[in-house]
């Protein structure tokens, strides 16, 4: 076998390359659908609620198992060569730590919304609404992960969707959950919205002056010998 063939099998990525970026995208999409359909119940006319629950739901099981498909399909691609402790505790990975171990504590923050309310809700419902409130702790922190992580996050097509994801989510908070004709903008009301608006402004000052722009990949923590066997 040439050279030449053999440095271009060396860098090409694996089928789990693939599937890996494109669990994860879909993993981050449906996570925002999960979101947005929570916010726009109270919304929903009299008679679909029922249906939008169980949209509602079904897309949170979708969720989890795809974000499951994007663990399993990292573990298994060579590129980032990834262990189960990885993927199992936050922040000590040689590949990217602090950008990875943020897609870890998504994960758990996520899971424990989901079991506290499947098949039955098991707390009572104010902890159950403050627990379920940390959704959006998980969808802020999993697009973080996202930009950080992933080595596309400069691809067009990824780039307009999770702008089209956060514009959805931000859209749905502010004018169905803090902005309600029924109730009045309380203090509190308004402070969400304003703490909302700026969680969004930081996330996208962070990633145009961070991942989108060249050289992302050494500053985020990827490991030297990992950069040199990818250039050419």
């Amino acid at each position: 076998m040439s050279v030449p063939i053999l440095i271009y099998m060396s860098s090409t990525p694996s089928p789990f390359w693939y599937i890996d970026r494109s669990a994860g995208e879909v993993t981050i999409l449906l996570m925002s659908a999960v979101v947005i359909l929570g916010i726009m119940r109270s919304a929903i006319p009299a008679a679909w609620p029922f249906v939008v629950e169980g949209i509602h739901r079904r897309l949170a099981l979708l969720a989890i198992a795809f974000g499951g498909l994007h663990v399993v399909a990292s573990l298994l691609d060579p590129y980032a060569n990834l262990g189960p402790l990885d993927a199992l505790v936050p922040f000590i990975s040689s590949y990217r730590a602090t950008w990875l171990g943020l897609g870890v504590v998504s994960a758990y923050i996520y899971l424990a919304v989901a079991l506290s309310s499947w098949p039955v809700r098991r707390l009572g419902r104010t902890w159950w609404r403050w627990l379920h409130r940390t959704t959006y702790l998980a969808w802020a922190v999993a697009m973080v992960h996202t930009l950080g992580t992933g080595t596309d996050a400069r691809n067009n097509v990824f780039l307009v969707l999770n702008i089209a994801a956060v514009a959805g989510v931000l859209t749905a908070f502010l004018g169905y959950r803090i902005y309600d004709e029924a109730q009045p903008v309380t203090p509190a009301r308004a402070l969400a919205g304003i703490a909302g608006l700026a969680a969004v402004a930081l996330i996208a000052f962070w990633a145009f002056n961070g991942p989108l722009q060249p050289g992302w990949a050494r500053v985020s923590g990827t490991p030297p010998g990992l950069i040199r066997s990818l250039q050419p």
